[in-house]
């Protein structure tokens, strides 16, 4: 969900209220996985994720 809420906001010239508070209800947040990174060899479509994790973090305050 944290790259769906990333990707729309990033859409967007500004991020929506909507957006935020949909991340916010979240469990987790993507600071909360910018790290280890040991999920990235094991990603089938090699994305980076901590460093999506990071921006993430970045564009939502947490």
């Amino acid at each position: 969900m944290i790259n769906k809420f990333y990707d729309l906001a990033t859409m967007q010239p500004a991020l929506p209220e909507t957006i935020q508070s949909h991340y916010e209800a979240l469990d987790h947040h993507a600071s909360e996985c910018i790290g280890c990174r040991a999920c990235e060899p094991r990603c089938p479509f090699g994305v980076k994720i901590a460093g999506r994790m990071s921006k993430a973090s970045a564009v939502f305050g947490k």
